[in-house]
């Protein structure tokens, strides 16, 4: 019985463990944007590409005053056909992409941002690039068949830091270990109506 309750002990000292190490280790800042986009295709009866789901950053370069897209995850819909979105791609590997997603109009650069899909994608294979023109003042895909359209992101939201995380797990372990040690304390006595031998 004592080795359950140290057992309890322990598993709670543990996870508070993993918390102290978790909030004093330095963890880079990032925030989350919801995305989306629209681009009209270049024929008359042609389908249009559109996007959507969130960007993953770090926090505010106050220098650039930008932000870097570190992140993605979504949906992609090219031809009627809906594609995940896979992952982001390094910068400089498709389109000279920069991944820098700016924190006024334009939101892109001209280079943009790439990223890989389940499909084919716009060079057949599977890669992405969405990015600014300051000629035509508009958003557009890369090698696509479509025009320039819309591309908006919502105000970003921070990531829960990892301590968070790590405080609902002391939670959880004392949780535990109370109930435990209250099952154990609730054995010990005999329950109303039953006689024991020791009561004759």
């Amino acid at each position: 019985m004592e080795l359950v309750i140290n057992l309890g002990i322990a598993t709670v000292s543990a996870v508070i463990g993993i918390t102290y190490v978790g909030a004093s280790s330095p963890v880079q800042a990032v925030q989350l944007f919801d995305f989306q986009y629209s681009f009209p295709s270049y024929q008359p009866n042609g389908t249009a590409i559109s996007a959507s789901g969130t960007l993953t950053t770090t926090d505010l370069d106050p220098i650039k005053n930008n932000y870097t897209i570190t992140g993605i995850t979504g949906t992609r819909t090219a031809q009627g056909i809906t594609e995940t979105i896979i992952g982001l791609l390094s910068p400089g590997i498709y389109g000279i992409n920069d991944n820098f997603l700016n924190t006024s109009t334009p939101l892109l650069t001209k280079n943009g941002f790439s990223y890989l899909v389940s499909g084919s994608g716009e060079d057949g294979n599977g890669n992405v690039n969405v990015f600014y023109s300051s000629l035509d003042e508009g958003y557009s895909e890369l090698s696509s068949n479509v025009d320039y359209g819309s591309f908006s992101v919502v105000t970003p939201r921070p990531v829960p830091e990892p301590y968070t995380v790590s405080g609902s797990l002391v939670a959880l372990g004392f949780g535990w270990w109370t109930k435990r040690k209250q099952a154990l304390a609730s054995q010990k006595q005999p329950h109303k109506g039953i006689k024991l031998l020791s009561d004759f």
